[in-house]
C-alpha cells in the first residue's frame, strides 16, 4: 500500500512538473496568431521607374502606394464598371468571416514590393470556441491545376483595378453562363449567397486567365502571388473551400493519344506478370494505345524465359498494342534504364512503371494522361497505396529542410488529410518514378533522368528539373495503384555502404538544386516536416539551434541495464545530420561544429508525463545477414524537450502528449565516425520501467 501510494506521490509530482513546463513553453497558435497581428507591418520600398523628359534625360519617380478597398464577395460584380480607380487594390473577402486588423495593410506593402504581380491570396484559420482562432490553413502557393480541382483560394482574394477591369467582360459573360448576374441592381439577396460566391470564384478564374496563370512559366517566378501569413479568421465550422472541395470527378482527354510504358525489372517475372495482367484488364475504351517495353539489366536465364513467355502470352487488348522485351546484362543504374526504354519506343507520352505496381481500377490511366496532356503539366504522378491495406504509400513529394519527403507515407487513406491533401488532383513539386507520366517532347526537353543518380532520387531530381524548366508537377490523387513495397523496414535498411550511397546522392540532388534548400512553393514552411502533415507553431519550432546547448554523451559499455525493448515506443526522426547542413545547406562551407537531431517521441497507452527520455544511439556495421550492431555499448544523450501541439491533434486517444518533441545537439568529436542507429530510452520516473526502442533512421559521424 505504502508502495501503491509513493507510485502516486511520484506520478502527481511529475504531471504537475509537467503540466507546469507545458504552460511557459506552450506558445499555442491562437496565442502565436495573436501576438502577431500585434506588431507592426514593415513598409515595402517602392520600386524606381523612369520616365524620359522633353529633353531626352530619364528622370526617377515612385509610383503612390495604392488605396485598398474591401468588397464582399457578393458585391464582386459592382466593381466591374468602377471609374477613376486606376491607382486601388481590391480585397474580394468572404462573409463568413472576418479580416485580421492587419491584412489590408499587408496587403498594400504586398503590392508595392511586388509590381510584378497582379493578384495575390493568403493563409486563414478558424474562429473556435470563445473565439479561439484555431485548423490554420497554411496553403500552397499559386497551384494551378489545385486551383482547378478545388476553390482552394478561400476566404479572400486581392488583385489591382487595372487588371480588375481588364478581364471584366471575360467575368461578366462568365457570370452570366453559371446562372449568376454581373448587373449591380441585383442584391445578394436577390441573387443568393451561394451564387454571390460562385461569382468570386469565377472572378478569380477569370483574372487568373488574364495574368496566363494556367500557362507554362519561365523559370521559377508564379504568376499569382501568396502571402505567407494568416490574414482571415472564417467563421466556425465554415467549409474552407465553399462548397467546391476536392473531388473525384472523371476528366476527359483532349485527344486521342499513344502512350510507351516503360518498367524495368530484374528476376521478378512473376511479380512483372502480375502487373501486366492489371494494366491490360484496367485500361481501354479511353481513345488510347499503348505499348509497354520491359528493361532487363541481367536476369537469370531461367528468368529470362520467363519474362520472354509472359511478354508474349499478354492479351494484346483494351489498347495494348505490342510488348517489347530487352535484355542487356549491365550495373543496375534506374535513370539509364529509364533513359534507355524512351529511345525504345515511339508513344507520345511515356510512363515509368515500377514492376511491383498493380493496377485496380479502370480509368486511372486516362486520369494521369488527361493531367499530362496540358501545355503547362510536367510530371503526372498518382497515389500509390500498399496492397490489402488503405494505408498510403505515395500521394506527393514534398521538399523540406532534410530533403525530398514522401508526405502522408502509411497514414490512413481512409481519413482527408490537411484540407483534402490525399484527394483530387494537386500540384506538388515532385512525384515518385514508381508512376510518372510525361509528354515525351517535354522529357527530351528536360534531357531524360539524370543518369550520374543511379539509385536513388534520380526520380526527384527530374521533377526538380521540370519544375525549374516552368512546368506544373501534379498528383492525381483522386485515384489508386497498388504498389507491392514492403510496409516494413528491418535492420537490412542499416547497410552502410547503402546509407553512404544514399547520403551521397541526397546531397549531389540538393547540390544540383541549391537554390531548393529549405524552400518549397507548394509546402508551407509552417507545416511539420516528417511525413504526417499539419501546422506547427513557428515561434517555437524555430528556435535558433544555436540557442539549444550541446547536450553531454552519456556511454553504457554494456547496453541499457534492465531495459525491456518494445514497440508501445513510438520514435520519429524528422532530422539527422550535420548541423551545416540544416542551418545552411549541402553547399555551405567552413561551418563543421557538430549534428543536430530533432523529432517525437511517445508510449502508446500510457501518461507520457511520467516518462523521461535520452535519444540512444549504437553502432552498426554491414554482415552477412545483413547490417545490425557492432557491439553491445549504447550512447545516451538528454534532450531539448519541444512543444509539440500538432502531436497532442495527432494523438487526442493518448495522455500528455503535448511534450513530446525532443531536439538534440551533439559536439564534434564527442562520438567515434561511423554510423549510427537511433534510438529512445524512456524511463517510468514513478516505477523504474525503462523501455526501449530503435528506428532504421542512421547518423553519419564523419572524421
Amino acid at each position: 500500500m505504502l508502495k501503491d501510494l509513493a507510485k502516486k506521490t511520484l506520478a502527481t509530482r511529475r504531471k504537475t512538473k509537467y503540466n507546469r513546463v507545458v504552460k511557459a513553453k506552450s506558445s499555442a497558435y491562437d496565442k502565436w496568431q495573436r501576438q502577431g497581428e500585434k506588431e507592426p507591418v514593415i513598409k515595402a520600398e517602392a520600386p524606381v521607374y523612369y520616365e524620359e523628359n522633353e529633353d531626352g534625360t530619364l528622370v526617377p519617380y515612385k509610383k503612390p502606394e495604392p488605396e485598398v478597398k474591401v468588397v464582399p464577395y457578393a458585391k464582386v460584380w459592382e466593381v466591374s464598371d468602377t471609374k477613376n480607380d486606376e491607382n486601388v487594390v481590391y480585397v474580394f473577402v468572404s462573409p463568413k468571416g472576418r479580416l485580421t486588423k492587419r491584412a489590408t495593410e499587408v496587403i498594400k506593402q504586398y503590392f508595392v514590393a511586388h509590381p510584378e504581380h497582379e493578384i495575390v491570396y493568403g493563409d486563414e484559420d478558424e474562429i473556435g470556441k470563445g473565439g479561439k482562432y484555431i485548423h490554420p490553413f497554411f496553403k500552397p502557393d499559386w497551384s494551378p491545376d489545385s486551383y482547378l480541382n478545388a476553390f482552394y483560394i478561400g476566404s479572400f482574394f486581392a488583385c489591382r483595378a487595372t487588371t480588375m477591369h481588364a478581364a471584366a467582360s471575360e467575368y461578366d459573360n462568365a457570370v452570366r453562363m453559371l446562372g449568376g448576374t454581373s448587373n449591380k441592381k441585383n442584391s445578394p439577396e436577390q441573387v443568393g449567397l451561394e451564387a454571390s460566391l460562385l461569382s468570386a470564384d469565377v472572378l478569380f478564374c477569370m483574372l487568373a486567365i488574364h495574368v496566363r496563370a494556367f500557362a507554362k512559366r519561365t523559370g521559377m517566378e508564379l504568376p499569382i502571388g501568396h502571402i505567407r501569413e494568416v490574414l482571415f479568421h472564417r467563421n466556425s465550422e465554415q467549409d474552407v473551400f465553399y462548397g467546391r472541395t476536392f473531388h473525384n470527378s472523371k476528366h476527359m482527354l483532349l485527344r486521342p493519344a499513344t502512350v510507351s510504358i516503360i518498367i524495368p525489372s530484374k528476376d521478378h517475372p512473376e511479380v512483372l506478370q502480375q502487373c501486366l495482367n492489371s494494366i491490360v484488364n484496367t485500361t481501354g475504351g479511353d481513345n488510347i494505345k499503348y505499348d509497354i517495353v520491359i528493361i532487363d539489366n541481367g536476369s537469370s536465364a531461367a528468368n529470362r524465359v520467363k519474362y520472354g513467355v509472359y511478354c508474349s502470352r499478354a492479351e494484346r487488348k483494351n489498347g495494348l498494342t505490342k510488348i517489347n522485351y530487352i535484355y542487356k546484362s549491365q550495373e543496375f543504374n534506374f535513370s539509364a534504364m529509364c533513359n534507355q526504354g524512351a529511345r525504345a519506343c515511339s508513344g507520345e507520352y511515356l510512363l515509368f512503371l515500377n514492376d511491383d505496381i498493380e493496377a485496380v481500377k479502370e480509368g486511372w490511366l486516362r486520369e494521369m494522361l488527361s493531367q499530362a496532356q496540358l501545355g503547362h503539366v510536367g510530371c503526372v504522378g498518382t497515389k500509390l497505396i500498399y496492397p490489402d491495406t488503405d494505408l498510403i504509400q505515395h500521394c506527393g513529394i514534398a521538399n523540406v529542410r532534410r530533403g525530398p519527403v514522401h508526405k502522408l507515407q502509411k497514414m490512413h487513406d481512409g481519413k482527408s488529410h490537411y484540407f483534402g491533401y490525399n484527394r483530387g488532383v494537386h500540384n506538388f513539386i515532385g512525384v515518385t518514378a514508381a508512376c510518372l507520366m510525361i509528354s515525351r517532347k517535354k522529357f527530351n526537353d528536360i534531357g531524360g533522368f539524370p543518369e550520374e543518380l543511379k539509385v536513388a532520387f534520380n526520380d526527384v531530381d527530374f521533377c526538380y528539373t521540370v519544375m525549374e524548366k516552368g512546368y506544373y508537377n501534379v498528383c492525381c490523387n483522386h485515384v489508386y495503384l497498388y504498389h507491392h513495397e514492403s510496409l516494413t523496414r528491418g535492420l537490412d535498411n542499416l547497410d552502410p555502404k547503402k546509407m553512404e550511397r544514399l547520403a551521397v546522392e541526397g546531397d549531389t540532388l540538393m547540390k544540383r538544386h541549391a537554390h531548393l534548400y529549405n524552400f518549397d512553393p507548394f509546402y508551407s514552411p509552417h507545416l511539420t516536416e516528417d511525413e504526417t502533415i499539419s501546422a506547427i507553431i513557428p515561434r517555437e519550432d524555430y528556435t535558433a539551434v544555436e540557442d539549444i546547448p550541446y547536450a553531454r554523451v552519456s556511454v553504457h559499455e554494456h547496453g541499457i541495464r534492465g531495459a525491456r525493448e518494445d514497440q508501445c515506443l513510438r520514435i520519429g526522426c524528422e532530422y539527422n545530420g550535420s548541423l551545416r547542413n540544416w542551418l545552411y545547406g549541402v553547399t555551405a562551407e567552413g561551418y563543421d561544429d557538430g549534428y543536430y537531431l530533432k523529432g517525437y517521441s511517445f508510449v502508446i497507452g500510457s501518461d507520457n508525463a511520467i516518462y523521461e527520455k535520452r535519444l540512444l544511439l549504437r553502432l552498426v556495421e554491414r554482415h552477412e545477414d545483413g547490417a545490425g550492431p557492432v557491439e553491445p555499448k549504447v550512447f545516451s544523450v538528454p534532450t531539448y524537450v519541444w512543444y509539440r501541439p500538432d502531436i497532442k491533434v495527432r494523438l487526442q486517444d493518448q495522455v500528455n502528449v503535448d511534450l513530446t518533441g525532443y531536439k538534440v545537439k551533439i559536439k564534434k568529436g564527442d562520438l567515434v565516425p561511423g554510423y549510427y542507429q537511433i534510438g529512445m530510452l524512456a524511463v517510468d520516473k514513478t516505477s523504474h520501467l525503462k523501455l526501449v526502442n530503435w528506428v532504421p533512421n542512421i547518423l553519419n559521424v564523419k572524421k
